[in-house]
């Protein structure tokens, strides 16, 4: 990435890849990774889908009928209800969601966000 070529995979060289990623860089598409901490999960593409799921506040607390929480029980991905209603338009449309979701879910934990809704 350093060098700005990927020699395996040719990333980084078409001018269709040349739209995306930092015009600074050799390769828009490649940049080292230099400046910690680094995380990293595993996504793997799925055929499922959902058109349900548990219902959760903005923070990602589940919460009965009465908008009461259950508990200490949390919900993302496809597990929650989907925040784009009852439909599913196609794989991977949940991972966004679920990865911002997650996110803001464990600041909630980690008592980092306020308990106000708004």
């Amino acid at each position: 990435a350093k060098a700005g070529v990927d020699p395996d995979f040719h990333r980084g060289e078409s001018a269709y890849d040349q739209l995306f990623g930092d015009p600074h860089y050799k390769n828009s598409g490649l940049a080292p990774l230099t400046k910690a901490p680094f995380y990293a999960i595993k996504i793997v593409p799925g055929d499922i889908g959902t058109r349900g799921g548990l219902v959760t506040n903005e923070f990602g607390q589940v919460v009965k009928e009465d908008s009461s929480l259950i508990g200490e029980l949390w919900a993302t991905g496809n597990s929650m209800a989907s925040v784009m209603g009852h439909s599913y338009p196609g794989p991977g449309a949940t991972i966004g969601p679920s990865m911002t979701f997650g996110y803001i879910a464990a600041l909630k934990a980690a008592g980092k966000i306020g308990t106000e809704p708004g």
